[in-house]
């Protein structure tokens, strides 16, 4: 069993089917605890394996990223304590990923002058289990992009957006940079980032695509209208 497996295997929050809701509500924040510890884990492991020790400046990205995952796990339990009794109808995901969007601008330093813009394509709803992983996908590859896509530390642009399609539910994170160097597979290589986006994605029978040219790189994220337990709740078109 991999690495990814290991550490988030048990961790991704299951609808346990309860009437009890307060019970519910506590098994998926425990879980989500459980997550989040297991990122803190491989975080560690992977500063462990650095061969220079990190600089002020690098200790403190480590930090944020680790507090970033926990404000947008924290974010969602408080969109579903907005909606009581509703949470069954599906998160919905747009109006979340819009504020993670917001709360990465204003929590990670190194995002600099870069704007992060969701981009408003149409609301999937997705079940609460579905939009922790989902949003910490975005965040992983939102915190990616504002790493490495201007390596001159020029600003950029990164656009999230989520639709649904023929398909299922589609999210996207593109950025305006230099895009993957010719020898580097996203599919296989990469750190800590990449490693769990590959594996959060496997968690929720999704589909991972990369599109890279001098101009940016797309990630497109497609979770199947039916794939496997993940069902994608349909679009409302009446949901304002």
């Amino acid at each position: 069993m991999d690495v990814e497996r290991r550490e988030f295997g048990d961790a991704v929050v299951r609808h346990v089917g309860s009437d009890d809701r307060l019970s519910e509500a506590q098994h998926r924040i425990a879980n989500n605890l459980a997550l989040i510890a297991g990122y803190a884990r491989l975080q560690a492991a992977s500063v462990q394996r650095t061969d220079a020790p990190l600089s002020p400046r690098e200790a403190c990205i480590a930090l944020e990223e680790v507090a970033a995952r926990i404000e947008t796990v924290g974010d969602l339990h408080r969109l579903l304590s907005d909606m009581p009794g509703r949470a069954e109808a599906g998160v919905d995901l747009g109006r979340y990923l819009a504020r993670l969007c917001e709360s990465l601008k204003s929590s990670l330093s190194f995002a600099g002058e870069t704007v992060i813009a969701y981009d408003d394509a149409g609301h999937g709803h997705v079940r609460p289990d579905q939009a922790t992983p989902v949003a910490l996908i975005v965040s992983e590859l939102v915190t990616n992009a504002l790493k490495y896509a201007h390596p001159a530390g020029v600003s950029g642009r990164i656009r999230v957006s989520c639709r649904t399609r023929a398909e299922g539910l589609v999210v996207e994170v593109a950025d305006d940079g230099v895009g993957l160097s010719d020898d580097f597979d996203p599919q296989h290589d990469g750190g800590l980032g990449f490693r769990v986006v590959r594996g959060l994605a496997r968690q929720l029978g999704a589909s991972l695509a990369y599109e890279s040219d001098g101009l940016g790189l797309t990630v497109r994220l497609t979770l199947g209208a039916r794939s496997g337990e993940h069902t994608v709740v349909p679009f409302h078109s009446d949901r304002r």
